[in-house]
């Protein structure tokens, strides 16, 4: 029995012996990548990206202004940025532009019915009624011109209200007008807006970046 006993005892240290001291069996590392797969490069430093002019010799920013309505003030301003150091030129355009808003009744299939809506108008105590003669409104009943367009608006839903089909539309006129193009050393916000309204304080202008493709003529 004590025999067994030993056996038994020199067994357990023998297993322990081989677990502290015998070979590990480590698994082989699981590749990251496949082996025909390049790995990712991490990319630390980029270039931002920078806008030249069209010489080549200096980054610059580059815009449109406008639209000028006068030709002197536009060469005044002209003149100021060219002075300034800067590319500049000046470009025509031809636009329409709204002179006013007409306020009227669509045209009847005769005088005698437009004169008819006049005269049943009178009652209202509405004014500037006027039968139009000639022309894509003849026949209709003009009541009037309004530089405001919310007047105009007001005016056609007040004659719609006493019962008149009034309707409001826009009359336009071509005009010129000018824009200037400039460029400028980037990041160095010429008040070329504020000159402008240094001259005329009425100029309602838009400035717009635009391709810095071809360099303006100085």
């Amino acid at each position: 029995m004590q025999a067994l006993l030993v056996i038994l005892v020199l067994l357990n240290l023998g297993f322990l012996a081989l677990n502290l001291w015998g070979p590990e069996d480590v698994p082989e590392p699981t590749p990251l990548t496949e082996a025909k797969v390049p790995s990712l490069k991490l990319v630390k430093d980029i270039a931002p990206a920078v806008y030249s002019s069209a010489n080549g010799s200096s980054p610059s920013s580059c815009y449109t202004i406008g639209p000028y309505l006068s030709q002197g003030v536009a060469d005044q301003v002209v003149d100021k940025v060219r002075s300034y150091g800067l590319s500049v030129a000046l470009r025509s355009l031809q636009t329409m532009e709204v002179l006013n808003y007409l306020v009227y009744i669509p045209p009847l299939p005769t005088r005698a019915e437009a004169e008819a809506v006049v005269q049943d108008m009178q009652r209202f105590d509405v004014k500037d009624q006027l039968v139009i003669d000639s022309g894509p409104y003849e026949n209709a009943i003009s009541l009037g011109f309004f530089e405001d367009l919310n007047k105009a608006k007001r005016h056609a839903e007040y004659i719609r209200y006493l019962g008149y089909d009034a309707r409001y539309t826009e009359q336009k006129i071509p005009r010129k007008v000018q824009w200037l193009d400039y460029d400028e050393p980037f990041g160095s916000n010429t008040p070329v807006k504020l000159w402008s309204e240094a001259i005329d304080p009425n100029l309602r202008l838009q400035v717009l970046p635009r391709a810095c493709q071809t360099s303006p003529a100085s």
